[in-house]
């Protein structure tokens, strides 16, 4: 912390002392060699000189460089052109070339090359270049490059190219290009191109690709979410994937346990299936793709409690849309893929699960409510001594890798309340 401070104090008083002399009025010399500022080869006036080698024993403040400079503290009142390598670098004006610094650079205007820092890398205008520090990379202009740091990237203003960080990545104005960040990447204003995350991604506005491990959350979305927890947005226009979808108003394809969208749909269904399952199910999603989670029980294997959790993911039409004739409206097409876990007494993970395809033809009657009713093709996989008792017939029966399979085709049946 208190080699932060005396860093924090060094370009406070740099960035105060810089003003806009022009590089024209410089004197140039081959070599300079400085103690401390003020006691130098150039004497109290370096800052009126530019030099080709410069050596700073502890510490130098000249006026510009063109070459390269060596020492503990190297700064520069009105650029810097070429190589510097200390302890802390600090650039009044154009740096083109590479900083190394054990702690810091500072760049105060235009920054093009490379600047590597144990501590911190800040740019107060436009960065062109790489950025690499084991802190923080901080860009108050427009970034064009790359950034890399063990705990975050700033930039205020514009982003293109790319971000890494450890931590975090935090951009004020518009970001283009790809942001990877080990915690989290925050937006506050257009994000455009690839950010991925290992907790969460946060922007206002977002066009293209967010990955985050727990939660991504942004206003406008056009592209792809995909999450490990929840996706949260106001509008969409894309794709989200993750446990939980949650919008505003949505037009895409939802793939979630829940994906709920204000303008979207909202059912309630009730089926049954020939293998004797009775079914409940929460349907979700827009009026075309839909998710469900659906609990099952099974009343004529009345020497057990064999019960079902299940989801679905599947799509609907109007069938005189599908069949393009208009004598089927009111009707309605669903087909969808669904994966029940079969539980016998108390939940286990053990293999039980029954894998369908289900083609059903409905009909939308008054208040919200349809009925629907057509084939299923179903496929179950299991470990349990029992579990054979599931169909009550098959097509196909067998064993393999330890497991038992049976094929079979059935049918359902159900009802679905409250419309979409």
């Amino acid at each position: 912390m208190k080699r932060f401070l005396i860093l924090l104090l060094f370009i406070l008083l740099f960035s105060a002392a810089a003003h806009s002399q022009s590089s024209d009025e410089l004197e140039y010399r081959l070599v300079r060699i400085s103690i401390i500022p003020g006691l130098s080869t150039n004497g109290i006036d370096a800052v009126h000189y530019t030099a080709r080698y410069s050596l700073n024993l502890l510490g130098g403040y000249h006026g510009g460089l063109d070459g390269f400079e060596l020492g503990i503290i190297n700064m520069n009142q009105v650029y810097t052109r070429g190589i510097q390598v200390g302890a802390f670098n600090a650039s009044g004006g154009v740096m083109n070339g590479v900083n190394v610094a054990a702690l810091a650079n500072f760049s105060r205007r235009n920054m093009t090359g490379v600047q590597v820092s144990g501590l911190a890398n800040i740019s107060e205008m436009s960065l062109q270049g790489i950025q690499v520090s084991s802190f923080v990379n901080a860009g108050y202009g427009s970034v064009r490059g790359v950034q890399v740091a063990g705990i975050g990237n700033i930039t205020r203003q514009d982003l293109q190219g790319f971000q890494f960080a450890g931590i975090f990545n935090a951009s004020v104005d518009d970001s283009q290009g790809f942001q990877f960040a080990g915690v989290g990447n925050l937006n506050v204003d257009r994000q455009q191109g690839f950010a991925f995350a290992g907790v969460t991604n946060l922007s206002r506005d977002m066009q293209g690709f967010a990955i985050a491990g727990a939660l991504n959350m942004t206003r406008n979305l056009q592209g792809f979410q995909v999450s490990g927890l929840a996706n949260i947005a106001y509008r969409v226009r894309g794709m989200q994937v993750g446990l939980i979808n949650l919008a505003h108003d949505f037009d895409g394809i939802p793939i979630g346990l829940i994906s709920y969208y204000n303008n979207g749909r909202h059912n309630l269904d009730v089926w049954m299936s020939d293998a004797g399952f009775q079914n409940i199910g929460l349907k979700l999603g827009t009026r075309d793709i839909y998710n469900m989670v659906s609990l099952g029980y099974n009343p004529f294997l009345r020497d057990r409690d064999v019960w079902t959790l299940g989801w679905t993911i599947g799509t609907y039409k109007p069938l005189d849309e599908a069949w393009d004739n208009p004598r089927y409206e009111g009707y309605f097409r669903m087909r969808d893929l669904s994966i029940q876990n079969v539980q016998e007494g108390s939940f286990s993970t053990r293999l039980n699960s029954i894998y369908s395809f289900r083609y059903l033809i409905g009909r939308d009657l008054s208040g919200g409510f349809g009925i629907y009713a057509g084939p299923s093709f179903n496929l179950l996989l299991s470990r349990e001594a029992r579990s054979n008792e599931y169909a009550w017939y098959s097509i196909l029966r067998g064993e393999r890798g330890g497991s038992d399979f049976t094929l079979w085709v059935g049918f359902s049946a159900g009802f679905q309340f409250f419309g979409h």
